[in-house]
């Protein structure tokens, strides 16, 4: 539980329940818990000097949301990566984001496309894509323009709840620099296609990021001990 910190003051603001899920569900994403690790009630209750009741409270939102499970004789564990899913996911990923592009080329102004040039101005220059977070947000705030562009309120609802099963594995690609510097590259390229008003290619170029990203995460789970569901 090393990774949760307190933070102080902040039990005037919301529900003690709604704090400790908050810092759980963000280390989870951060890796500071690590997929398999078990969390135990009573010392989370003591790190954020609570009683188990919001615990518990915490433990079941993030549980409804994939994050954890509870399973015999183990009690909460974090989940670990299942390959079905991020197949499933990113092929969802991939159809969602290409229908956004294709409705975006078609009605971005300059401004937008300033936006965009601005955004990967920023990400070229943070050491060439080196900073996870920054890189993460950047990135996010790249697909964000695009998707308010497309201006399809129901596709974008949809997004938002995907980026939310994405985070945890668009964290763990990012903490790669190759990765991330490629991932940089590949954003530059789709702006490119977008100024040129060329669907065709931004279509291709938004699937082959999408699908270099899957690719790169797949080696991580399959290959390496510390992404592999210890759960089996």
């Amino acid at each position: 539980m090393d990774g949760l910190i307190f933070p102080e003051g902040l039990t005037d603001v919301k529900p003690i329940r709604e704090i400790i899920y908050d810092h759980v569900r963000q280390a989870i994403l951060d890796g500071l818990i690590k997929p398999g690790q078990r969390l135990v009630e009573r010392d989370i209750a003591a790190k954020f000097n609570a009683s188990r009741t919001p615990v518990r409270e915490a433990l079941r939102k993030l549980e409804t949301e994939g994050f954890i499970e509870y399973l015999p004789r183990k009690g909460v564990i974090v989940r670990g990566f299942n390959i079905e899913e991020i197949e499933e996911i990113y092929n969802i990923r991939k159809s969602l984001e290409c229908l956004a592009i294709r409705s975006a080329i078609h009605k971005i102004t300059s401004e937008q496309i300033n936006d965009l040039q601005a955004i990967v101005e920023q990400l070229e220059q943070v050491e060439n894509g080196s900073a996870v977070q920054t890189t993460y947000t950047g990135l996010h705030e790249f697909d964000d323009v695009l998707v308010n562009t497309a201006n399809m309120p129901l596709l974008k609802n949809f997004l938002y709840i995907l980026k939310e099963s994405l985070q945890r594995y668009r964290k763990i690609n990012l903490s790669s620099l190759p990765r991330r510097q490629s991932a940089v590259r590949e954003h530059k390229e789709i702006l490119q296609a977008v100024i040129d008003r060329d669907v065709e290619r931004a279509e291709k170029l938004v699937c082959q990021h999408i699908e270099h990203s899957r690719n790169e995460l797949m080696k991580k789970v399959v290959l390496s001990e510390e992404f592999s569901s210890p759960l089996e």
